[in-house]
């Protein structure tokens, strides 16, 4: 039994370094690209959020394997940096003129602004042990989840058209318009899973908050 639980720690440490690996790459890309398309508050807020979600991710993935908040920390954080460097290569690309190749891909990339956010949702439900032990939080995390199915399959459609229009419909940021101005049935998709997303958040935020409270309040009789 300790054998296969050492491989699979080693396994876990080795997709930790690669994937944090991976953020550093993307990372050390963001910098000449945000400087050179001039989009310094996307670059910003991508390095405030996906520097420590990296930092934490690598941490926790190595040490707790089996905790699931790192490796969402660790996706937080690629999905900041790659549609960072999305973004600020389709801009570079259809924004300022330069003919360079793989402008679609950028474009596509640049999209994964709000799903790599989304994730914070389920950060807030899973913290601090990424554990549930109530039957009723375990199925709103199988709701998110579903819901999170639902975003990505529409954002991967919509992004699908837009690319198939000719000319290609840009926004000022250098993103699909049609993508980040959601419209017809994209739009209903997008807005209904937005809004049930957030309706979970706050319920996931009272969850925290009322676990907080009776910990601390179960705590002071004990300190006294």
């Amino acid at each position: 039994m300790t054998e296969p639980r050492a491989a699979g720690r080693g396994l876990s440490a080795a997709w930790a370094a690669a994937l944090g690996g991976l953020a550093v790459l993307f990372l050390v890309a963001t910098l000449p690209l945000t400087l050179l398309s001039g989009q310094l508050g996307e670059g910003l807020v991508a390095l405030g959020i996906g520097i420590p979600c990296a930092g934490v991710g690598v941490v926790v993935a190595r040490r707790q394997p089996g905790n699931p908040l790192g490796w969402l920390f660790l996706a937080i954080a690629l999905c900041l940096f790659v549609a960072n460097d999305g973004g600020d290569y389709s801009y570079f690309v259809y924004r300022l003129g330069h003919h360079l190749p793989f402008g679609p891909a950028a474009l596509a990339l640049e999209e994964l602004w709000v799903p790599g956010l989304v994730l914070f949702v389920v950060v807030i439900l899973l913290f601090p042990d990424g554990r549930l032990s109530s039957r009723f939080w375990r199925w709103a995390l199988r709701c998110f989840c579903a819901l999170y199915i639902v975003l990505l399959a529409a954002f991967a459609v919509a992004i699908a058209r837009a690319l198939a229009v000719r000319p290609l419909r840009i926004d000022a940021v250098g993103g699909l318009s049609a993508v980040d101005n959601p419209a017809g049935a994209f739009g209903a998709v997008f807005h209904v899973v937005l809004v049930l997303l957030l309706a979970l958040s706050a319920g996931f935020i009272v969850r925290q908050v009322l676990t907080w409270r009776r910990s601390s309040g179960s705590a002071n009789p004990a300190s006294s």
